[in-house]
């Protein structure tokens, strides 16, 4: 008779309720998987996590509060017996690489099948490392590709919620002066964060700068 295997148990981070819902209820289907928690941004998580002890967190980049990469790093350096599965959307190489700079040990497009999961889980939890089989040829290409360079990718995390809403707008055909008069500022600020924004994205001009925004998947749909 074989031992009975040691049940894995799991917290979530997720900032859309239903969705958490529906990944806690998937989570819990599968067996020797067990979740002992759910928290809708990073603080909550973090709360949770002085008297839960899970094996594992399934965690979303974004969310309000503090978002999945600066949890993460707190996680890594104050509880790093706890492994992070990014569980994310957003799968362009800048993200994959914070992420795993961060102390993730997996990384999951959200698109990912319930056997995906489980075997990311399980991999993890036995000291390995899970690449969602969603993420591109080409988008780890130009991952592995930078860092054998050495350059550093532009990180969309250090954008502020301002100058997001600003590619926003220059995304969808609004100049300087409209973009000033919807958020009521003056078009010297405009003109200023949209500097900001350049640098940040390391990029040139306004088109490459909303192109590679929506490579990173930071626009609305």
């Amino acid at each position: 008779m074989q031992p009975k295997k040691k049940t894995i148990k799991v917290m979530i981070a997720e900032d859309q309720a239903i969705i958490l819902q529906s990944l806690a209820g998937l989570v819990n289907s599968i067996d020797n998987i067990e979740v002992v928690g759910t928290a809708l941004n990073g603080l909550e998580l973090l709360k949770q996590l002085e008297s839960e002890k899970p094996d594992i967190v399934l965690m979303d980049i974004s969310m309000p509060k503090m978002n999945g990469m600066e949890t993460t790093r707190i996680i890594d350096e104050k509880m790093p017996w706890v492994k992070v599965i990014v569980l994310s959307c957003h799968d362009h190489p800048v993200f994959i690489k914070k992420m795993f700079r961060s102390g993730a040990k997996g990384f999951l497009s959200k698109n990912a099948t319930e056997l995906e999961l489980e075997k990311a889980i399980n991999t993890v939890f036995e000291g390995g490392i899970h690449l969602s089989e969603d993420i591109s040829r080409s988008a780890m290409m130009t991952f592995i590709a930078t860092d054998a360079s050495g350059e550093e990718l532009p990180d969309p995390s250090a954008l502020t919620s301002r100058e997001m809403e600003i590619i926003q707008f220059l995304a969808d055909g609004f100049l300087s002066k409209e973009i000033a008069e919807k958020l009521f500022i003056s078009v010297k600020t405009v003109e200023r964060h949209k500097t900001n924004i350049l640098k940040k994205l390391q990029v040139r001009n306004t088109a490459q700068m909303v192109k590679v925004a929506t490579d990173m998947g930071l626009m609305l749909n």
